[in-house]
Formats: C-alpha cells, structure tokens, sequence
C-alpha cells in the first residue's frame, strides 16, 4: 500500500499529498461547518493519530469515510464491521474498549476466528501486509484497508476523510453518550432488578422453608420431650420392678439359705437316727439272740423233763400193770409169779435219781421259762425301741427329703429371681441409655428448634432486606427508564437532521442503541421502537 492519487469515486474528502505537497482546500461560506481531521504533517502521522484511536472510533471514521462508495444500502457488510470491532475489543485482552491494536498472536487468532485459516508463514506475510506503519501489530484500520484494498480503500484517502462537522460530532458524541449511559444503567438497573426479584423471591422462599423447618423442629421437638419423658416413666418403672426383682432374690436367697440349712438339719438328724436305728437293731438282733437261746434252754430243759416225765410215766404204768399181772387171778401162776417177780425188781430199783432228776429239771425248765419270758420282754423292747427309731428315721428321711425338695424348689427360685433380677437389671440399663439418648435428642431437638426459630428470624430480616432491594431496584429501573426517555429524544432529534459525513457514526449510533434495547423492559421498547421509526 504505497502514496497515489485517488480516483474521485475513492478519494470522498479530497486529500492533501504530502508527498506532492500540493494542497486542495475547502472553500467555506458562513453557513458551512468545520470538519474534524487528524493531526499530523504528513498522512503517515494521521495514520498512526487514527490507528491509536479506540476500535469503536477507528470503525466510525471507516465507515464515515467509505459509507457512500461501500457501505450505503449493505447492512450486512457494516454489521461485518461492527462484530469485527467487538472481536478485535474481545482479543485485546488488557485494555478491551480502549484499545486500539493487537499484537501478532492475537491478530492470528482474529483470523482464524472469522475463517481465515493460513499457515503461519502464510499468515505472517499477511499480517505484515497488513502491519502498514511496521509496528508488528495490527490496528482495525490497518485491517480494514487490507481486506476493502480490492473496493479501492487506500489509507492516504482515508486519513483525510471528512468526518462529522464539530457540532454534529459533538451532538453524535452527547446521543453516544447518553445512550452509553441509559444502556449501562438499564443494564445495571435491568439486572439488580432481576436480582433483586430473585433474590426476593428466594428470600420469600427462604423464609417459608425457615418457617416450615421451625414448625418441623418444634414438632420434632416436642416428639422428643415427649419421647424424654415416655423413657424417664419406663426408667422410674424399670428401676421399680429392679428393685422387686433384688428384693425377690434376696428373699429368695434367704429362703434357699434356709432350705439348705434345714436339709442340713435333716440330713444330719437322718444320719444320727440311722446310726441309733443301727445300734437299736444290733440291741434287738442281741436281745432276739438271747431270746432265741433262752427259748431253746428252755425247750431243752422241757424235753429233759418231758422225757423224764415219760420215763416216769412208763415206770408207774408198767408197775401198775405189774401189780395188775400179779393179782391177775385169770392168769396163769407163771404169769402172775413172773408179774410179781418183775415189780419187786422195778421196786428194788433206785428211783431217787429220777425224782432228783424230775426235780432239777422242773426247776430248770421254770427258770428257763422265766429267762425267756424275761428275753422275750427284753427282745420285744429292744425291737419296739428298735422299731421306733426306724419310725423316727423314716421320718427324718422324709423330712430331709421333703427339706431337699424345698431345697431344690428354694434354689431353683432363687436362680429364677436371680434371672428376673438381671432381665429387670438390664431392662433398668436399656431403659437408662434410652432415657440419655432421648435427654440428648431432646437437647438437640431444642437446639436445632431454637436455630431453626434463628433461622426464620434471619429469613424473615432477609426476605424483608430483599424486598426493600427490590422495591430499590425497581425504583433504579424507572429512573433508567427515564434516562432511556432521554437518550431516546436526543436520538430521534439527531437522526431527524440531514446526514452530512457521518452517516456512518449515525449508524453506529443506532446500532448501540439496538444493543442497550435488550436491556430495557419489552413495554418501554416497545414505546421506544414506535418513537424511532424501527
């Protein structure tokens, strides 16, 4: 891109060659208006006075420049321009609006993001085309005359545009103005309101679920005092059947005691008895052994004097029938001398010994009669001594029987109250945990109702701050809608004038407009589109 002259269809100011340095001027009436320039001597300084321009200004003074010969009637190519400039304001990472050039890594990413794909020597040949002030950056202006170079842009023309006249500029520069400010403050107004809302409306929300979740933590509160209070009366009563349950042991461990001492008792009773009824049997085997024998002396000495009883007896009948034979007269004289031989034989013979003999016996056989009446009364007393004592063990056997059984029973008693006194000792423990964890879900109950009422308190503050901020915010709202007012006569006044140089900031005045509109509430746009003609 080298100095030249300029076809008259591309050259829309008229221009001063500095390189010729002949000088075309404007002729000027008392109605005309100054036009702005750019300062500098030559057009390489204006070119670098409008490359340090902002983005937004540099795209104006394009669009100002080439509206009539590129622009006029092709919305699509001046909208092109405008999203470039965003992107270029987008890329500049530090100064954004205010900046006026990208570096070469960014100028790359400019390309590649509107579809220029090149290789990196490709398209660093490009940019330094571009690059026209060698700089190693890229300015919007720089970039514009490259891409329109084939419509005829050359930079030297468009450094000497004309531009707005002072006044239109500075009536353009007040409508920018006061649109960039009704479309910031109904941006900020739009969204504090929103938020606001929002925030109104989550307070709200907020302060219903407090408000629930206090009526929830009192109920869960008062289930807890009352659970509290269900396992304080199970534990009063636990402890009550506790102490039933020992004293049922107790008693029934001195009953066992008892039961055993007497089983002791018996047993020992029995044991003494048993040894009495020994020695009472042994008396008795004794005395029904000297009966045995005196009952035997006695049968003896009773044969021994049956006997000789009997012997007597034969003597004195056969000396009668000796004495009858010898009387006889019916027998014969040999008989009867025989007969009377034979007495006086039995008669000669001694008979003292046999009465001795009947003597002594008879009074043997009378003491052996009286010894064993005498061992018989001895052997029956042994045996009914005898006999009563095996009574008498036989009843101590069965009390100590019986004294066992109540033994067992009191023992077997003892070890079931034993078992319901550590059933009861457990319930007693069960019952006292229960009782803490109830007193400690009753504590917590109380402290998370106590935080949930805190809670409601601070969502009920909140919902309230929230709805004062909203009312605030709706209030900012109506004053940005008021400043829209404003911009919007301000706007409809200077798009009402004759367009002279700056069709192209006109345009980039209404397109800034049509970007604060998304901001406004849909009525007042509404108003707004039907005001303007749009």
């Amino acid at each position: 891109l080298g100095g030249g002259s300029l076809t008259s269809s591309h050259n829309p100011a008229g221009y001063i060659d500095t390189s010729t340095k002949t000088t075309k001027r404007r002729k000027s009436n008392a109605n005309e208006r100054t036009t702005m320039a750019l300062e500098g001597k030559t057009d390489q300084e204006k070119l670098k006075q409008l490359s340090s321009k902002p983005y937004k200004e540099q795209a104006v003074w394009f669009l100002n420049a080439y509206w009539n010969d590129i622009f006029k009637g092709k919305e699509d190519s001046v909208e092109e321009i405008w999203k470039w400039t965003n992107l270029f304001t987008e890329l500049d990472g530090k100064k954004k609006k205010k900046g006026c050039e990208l570096d070469e890594f960014k100028a790359h990413v400019f390309l590649e993001k509107i579809g220029k794909t090149l290789s990196v020597r490709d398209m660093r040949a490009y940019l330094k085309s571009v690059d026209i002030d060698f700089n190693k950056k890229v300015s919007l202006t720089e970039y514009l005359v490259c891409h329109f170079k084939e419509q005829g842009v050359k930079w030297q023309a468009l450094v000497n545009a004309p531009q707005d006249d002072e006044k239109a500029a500075t009536e353009r520069i007040a409508a920018q103005k006061a649109v960039a400010a009704a479309s910031e403050a109904a941006n900020i107004a739009n969204e504090a309101a929103a938020t606001a809302r929002a925030n109104a409306t989550a307070a709200t929300k907020a302060a219903k679920e407090a408000a629930e979740g206090e009526l929830l933590a009192k109920s869960e509160e008062k289930k807890a005092v009352a659970a509290e209070t269900e396992c304080a009366e199970k534990k009063a009563i636990s402890e009550e059947k506790a102490a039933q349950a020992k004293a049922t042991e107790e008693a029934a461990l001195k009953t066992a005691a008892e039961a055993k001492a007497s089983a002791e008792t018996a047993a020992a009773k029995e044991a003494d008895l048993k040894e009495a009824e020994l020695q009472a049997k042994a008396r008795a085997n004794e005395a029904h052994q000297a009966e045995n024998h005196s009952s035997k002396a006695a049968s003896e000495a009773k044969a021994a004097l049956d006997k000789v009883l009997l012997e007597e007896k034969k003597y004195k009948e056969k000396m009668a029938k000796l004495q009858k034979d010898s009387t006889n007269m019916s027998l014969g004289i040999v008989k009867r001398n025989k007969a009377a031989n034979l007495l006086d034989q039995l008669k000669s013979k001694p008979t003292l010994a046999l009465q001795t003999a009947k003597v002594t016996l008879a009074a043997a056989e009378k003491k052996a009669a009286k010894a064993l009446k005498k061992s018989e009364k001895a052997a029956k007393k042994a045996q009914d001594a005898a006999d009563k004592i095996s009574a008498a063990t036989a009843e101590a056997k069965a009390a100590r029987e019986a004294a066992d059984a109540d033994k067992a029973k009191a023992d077997d008693d003892a070890k079931k109250a034993q078992a319901d006194r550590e059933v009861a000792d457990e319930a007693q423990k069960v019952a006292t945990h229960a009782l803490i964890l109830a007193s400690d879900a009753r504590a917590s109950a109380e402290a998370t109702a106590k935080a949930a009422e805190k809670a409601r308190q601070r969502a009920d503050s909140a919902r309230e701050a929230a709805e004062e901020a909203k009312k605030s915010a709706e209030k900012t709202l109506r004053d940005a809608q008021v400043a829209m007012d404003e911009a919007e006569s301000k706007l409809k006044e200077l798009l009402a004038k004759p367009a002279g140089c700056g069709e192209g900031a006109k345009w980039w005045l209404k397109r800034e407009f049509e970007e604060a509109k998304k901001y406004m509430p849909k009525s007042k746009l509404a108003k707004l589109a039907k005001n303007v003609g749009q």
